[in-house]
């Protein structure tokens, strides 16, 4: 924690800037600028791009679309390393979401899809600090290229606490929330070049089948009309995915291990078996 002390109108004011040790729980030297919202590294950590994701990015998905503020969302760092050789198709990024709404809406990220593909995840997620909120859907296929509706056949709602980790399959569409008090840092492996989906998917639909907004204080899960949604909302936290035995979100290799996930990148042979990336 560091103390900055400035002078004004005869008065001392003291502002506390409280600095979260990420060293630990990331694997890397690391420490997140809690009121700044940033990451600060040390020499041997470098990465190739710090991105800040506007509000114009991601208005197509928001409920309110004339929405103006805040212009920046949530930032990310892209393929940070420490100087060790990792596996070239899948990058370790760190993202930083802050506290606050989007109208009515929680903060929140890009939605993320690639196509199914059996066996493969699309990213893996680990929770650095504050607690981490992710929706993930999964759309029935059409029947026919004249099929107008949309039909929902799974939504699952995770929150996941430091240090808990969500492997994500390939053919699920998914977003981060920040719906807590303090800003959320989470690590991401995936495609080198993983990007957001493509949102003219999303067109008519304008978003996922679930909004989460804040109404009384309180988290509230709000169904989008645009779709036809053929299942309950299923509810997860850690514990409960584990007791569960819901494999379809745990990979084997974080299953057992209580190394950080950036070591992750280091196993080629998993990678190639495990992460969408090495199929492209």
């Amino acid at each position: 924690m560091a103390i900055r002390l400035t002078f004004s109108h005869l008065h001392f004011k003291f502002y506390i800037t409280l600095m979260i040790d990420l060293s630990e729980v990331s694997g890397l030297p690391l420490k997140f600028d809690e009121e700044h919202c940033q990451i600060l590294t040390t020499p041997e950590v470098k990465f190739e791009s710090e991105r800040v994701v506007v509000l114009s990015e991601i208005i197509p998905i928001l409920l309110n679309k004339s929405l103006r503020y805040p212009e920046r969302v949530y930032k990310q760092y892209h393929n940070l390393t420490n100087g060790k050789p990792s596996n070239p198709s899948v990058s370790y990024d760190i993202l930083v979401m802050p506290i606050g709404l989007l109208g009515i809406e929680f903060m929140k990220t890009h939605i993320f899809y690639s196509d199914h593909q059996e066996g493969y995840y699309d990213s893996m997620i680990e929770v650095l600090s504050g607690n981490l909120t992710i929706l993930i859907q999964k759309n029935r296929e059409k029947e026919d290229s004249l099929q107008f509706e949309t039909y929902v056949d799974e939504v699952e709602i995770f929150t996941l606490r430091k240090g808990e980790r969500l492997s994500i399959p390939t053919g699920y569409l998914y977003t981060f929330f920040n719906t807590g008090i303090t800003p959320v840092v989470f690590a991401k492996i995936a495609s080198i070049n993983h990007e957001g989906a493509d949102y003219r998917i999303f067109k008519k639909e304008k978003g996922l089948a679930y909004y989460l907004i804040s109404k009384n204080a309180k988290v509230e899960v709000v169904a989008n009309p645009r779709y036809k949604i053929d299942c309950q909302v299923k509810f997860y936290n850690s514990k409960k995915l584990k007791t569960e035995e819901n494999t379809n979100y745990i990979h084997q290799y974080l299953a057992g291990s209580t190394d950080p996930i950036i070591e992750f990148i280091y196993q080629d042979e998993l990678i190639t078996s495990s992460i969408y990336a090495s199929l492209n």
